[in-house]
């Protein structure tokens, strides 16, 4: 991982902890259903897509739950241009999904840990002086 990141071993710390912090803060947003806490982690393209299938499933009366997320694993970094990269995250979770009224599970685990791969896809924002996660490409669910 470390070899294919630019700049020295504090710089690339440095971008392995931002990765981390957007991965977490998105997750828990997502889970509160407060996009808006995590909205400086996001292109405002990415942001508003998330925000649309939050407010889809509420009128369609359901939620889904990521909870107790673990991260297992970053890897297969590329940069794409100077301001952009992408990175594999492995992690898992107790993800499923209830209907709001009566609280019946309607798709996958209350108490059984998923395992997924994604690659998320980075910017580099100069308004935000940061890197905001601009696409995020699911690859397999375990």
């Amino acid at each position: 991982l470390f070899s294919r990141m630019p700049g020295k071993k504090k710089a690339k710390k440095r971008l392995l902890s931002e990765i981390e912090t957007s991965f977490f803060a998105i997750q828990n947003a997502w889970e509160h259903e407060k996009m808006e806490k995590a909205s400086r982690y996001y292109t405002k393209k990415l942001f508003l897509e998330h925000q649309q299938v939050l407010q889809k499933n509420q009128a369609e009366g359901i939620k889904n739950h990521t909870k107790k997320i673990v991260l297992q694993q970053l890897g297969n970094y590329r940069q794409i241009e100077e301001d952009s990269f992408s990175i594999w995250i492995d992690f898992s979770c107790y993800d499923y999904t209830i209907d709001r009224k009566n609280n019946l599970l309607l798709s996958g685990y209350k108490h059984q840990r998923q395992y997924f791969s994604h690659i998320w896809y980075f910017n580099y924002s100069d308004k935000e002086q940061k890197w905001q996660v601009d696409y995020i490409q699911p690859i397999s669910l375990g």
